[in-house]
């Protein structure tokens, strides 16, 4: 039998070995949809190339922002694509869409969100990260009771200012829900050294629904929480959502007011 003779690969399949040597995944996915336009809009070879060659950069930008989501540890996945504008009669519309334009990141400003339990607070603060992380910014959520307390462990093996030096360098560190808690007499100076180290180099957004008289209490040292709240002040953006509305009681999600457990009222604030 005559020996069969091996076809010699074609320029097509060596670029498709290279791209996957490469691991240039989504050019070599994308290739032959690229070949298929270029011919029947006979493009030039520099235009087909720099649609291939954009196909992937997309691809990596995704990725990228797709691992920065994942650090950030978001409890929920909210946006301001999912966010109620008319709900809340008392949220500053015009501040909170200005705020959108992440210049507070690059201007290292805190931004300070105040009003009751259910009145979105998490959710706007959530939103913002969330754009930030499209961004290009590196950004990490905590709760405030979650950040102290691991700040708090940190002493146990010396390793605070190894924690404090982490999150200082974040280009975005949201602290959500500072309330009543257990106080602690370290928790004040912990959360001092944390926000002294971010204070005028990185971004800040910290929602309470306390007033900032209240926050000396909480930390367990009103004399050390003054400078902190100077701090925290010093060119913030404060979204104050006064007389605002319950999403819990008052929302369109929320249990009908007849199936409520006793006790339980919509919010009579306008």
């Amino acid at each position: 039998m005559p020996r069969e003779r091996e076809i010699p690969p074609t320029t097509l399949d060596e670029l498709r070995r290279n791209l996957e040597r490469l691991k240039l995944n989504a050019m070599l996915a994308g290739l032959d949809q690229a070949l298929e336009q270029a011919a029947t809009l006979e493009q030039g070879y520099v235009t087909f190339l720099a649609g291939l060659v954009g196909t992937e950069v997309l691809a990596h930008a995704e990725a990228a922002a797709a691992r920065r989501l994942k650090s950030a540890d978001f409890d929920d996945p909210w946006t301001f694509d999912t966010f109620d504008w008319t709900f809340q009669p008392g949220l500053n519309v015009a501040l909170v869409k200005d705020l959108m334009n992440l210049h507070f990141i690059r201007q290292a400003r805190p931004v300070l969100i105040l009003g009751k339990p259910g009145t979105g607070k998490t959710h706007i603060s959530v939103a913002y990260g969330h754009l930030a992380c499209m961004a290009g910014y590196s950004v990490r959520f905590f709760t405030a009771t979650t950040l102290l307390k691991l700040l708090y462990a940190a002493l146990a093996d010396a390793t605070v200012d190894r924690v404090v030096a982490r999150l200082a360098k974040v280009d975005l560190l949201i602290i959500d829900d500072l309330r009543h808690l257990p106080p602690k007499p370290e928790y004040a100076s912990l959360f001092f050294d944390l926000v002294d180290a971010r204070h005028g180099r990185k971004s800040t957004i910290l929602s309470s629904n306390l007033s900032v008289d209240a926050w000396g209490k909480v930390l367990g040292n009103p004399t050390l929480t003054a400078p902190l709240v100077d701090r925290l002040m010093d060119r913030a953006h404060v979204i104050n959502i006064k007389r605002g509305r319950s999403y819990r009681t008052d929302g369109p999600n929320a249990t009908p007011v007849d199936e409520r457990p006793d006790g339980i009222e919509s919010s009579d604030e306008p």
